[in-house]
């Protein structure tokens, strides 16, 4: 069952106005309405109970707030309510924020991009098998771009990528120094609700510059004594775009563990075991030590990777743990 995060208001809701929001730091909001911006602060009613969520309200979600100063420079508010979520993309929170809890990197989206770059930094083993996942658990759209394209001679590293398009994600090539694929990146952005997400350094607001030189992003080059990006940008915030629609620039994150996914489930969220699954003897086989397995018999005869059930079983292992460790999240 999703959680309802919305709050209950005692006052008409013709009492408020309603946007997005934006930015959000240290008990602040940065709500967008019309073509205006607001700085809003949260009720504090609404910060009072238990909750498993890092944070109220994040880049993305919806809400009401009722005006404090509309004269002022930017008008400010008062957040009243936290609308229902139609979706998110959400992990768990790293341990110093508290363990079992729930980081919500953007909510209300329309689709979830995974930049990689193909050299420099290298692409992260299980990564992207990860945010696919979670964007097939929380219905996200999930779409890959592979970047730094220049780096390599063409038809290198094509292989595992395009295998990604077989199972009806869009995969796109690109360069920014080039331009190559930059022009099929800003169409795929036009008119949607996007969160870019990958490690620092691999090219993220390098991509978004190309497309809007005017959101002047920070960007950094790769040390060359680990290979891994600088981080530059520091927090998740949603920019409206010239061609429709919003994009979100995430801080660079090497590692993501999905949240709310049972390991009995994970199984489901791989569509290309789907097939294969429906041959195997047990309803309940994990593809793992099973006799008579669909799944495992469609990696031996090549039709799914080895590296693919790696991942699917990595990310198995992991969830059983954590379930062990903490219970079901």
């Amino acid at each position: 069952m999703e959680a309802d995060i919305s709050k209950k208001m005692t006052i008409p809701d013709d009492s408020f106005l309603e946007g997005i929001v934006i930015r959000s730091t240290a008990g602040h909001l940065q709500i967008s309405l019309d073509s205006a911006i607001w700085r809003c602060q949260i009720r504090g009613r609404l910060k009072k109970g238990p909750r498993t969520c890092q944070t109220l309200a994040v880049v993305g979600d919806r809400v009401r707030f009722s005006i404090l100063d509309e004269a002022a420079d930017p008008p400010t508010g008062v957040v009243e309510e936290v609308l229902a979520r139609r979706n998110r993309i959400s992990r768990m929170a790293a341990k110093r924020s508290g363990g079992n809890v729930e980081q919500v990197l953007m909510a209300n989206l329309d689709q979830v991009v995974a930049v990689q770059s193909v050299l420099e930094p290298a692409p992260q083993t299980g990564f992207v098998d990860r945010l696919l996942v979670a964007s097939e658990r929380f219905g996200v759209a999930g779409i890959l771009v592979l970047n730094k394209w220049d780096l390599v001679e063409d038809g290198q590293y094509r292989e595992k990528w395009e295998y990604f398009e077989k199972l009806d994600y869009r995969v796109l090539f690109t360069s920014a120094e080039t331009g190559q694929g930059v022009e099929d990146f800003r169409q795929m952005l036009k008119d949607r609700i996007s969160l870019l997400i990958g490690a620092s350094g691999v090219g993220k607001s390098t991509l978004l510059n190309a497309i809007q030189p005017e959101l002047g992003l920070r960007v950094n080059e790769v040390a060359n004594k680990t290979g891994l990006g600088r981080h530059t940008t520091t927090r998740t915030e949603l920019f409206p775009l010239d061609t429709g629609g919003f994009i979100a620039d995430s801080p660079g994150i090497r590692g993501f563990d999905p949240w709310d996914i049972d390991p009995l489930a994970v199984r489901d969220y791989f569509p290309d075991f789907r097939e294969g699954q429906s041959e195997c003897r047990y309803r309940t086989c994990m593809h793992r030590d099973e006799p008579a397995c669909g799944v495992k018999e469609a990696v031996a005869r090549g039709i799914i990777p080895g590296w693919r059930h790696d991942a699917y079983l990595a990310l198995l292992g992991d969830l059983e743990e954590r379930k062990k460790r903490l219970g079901y999240r």
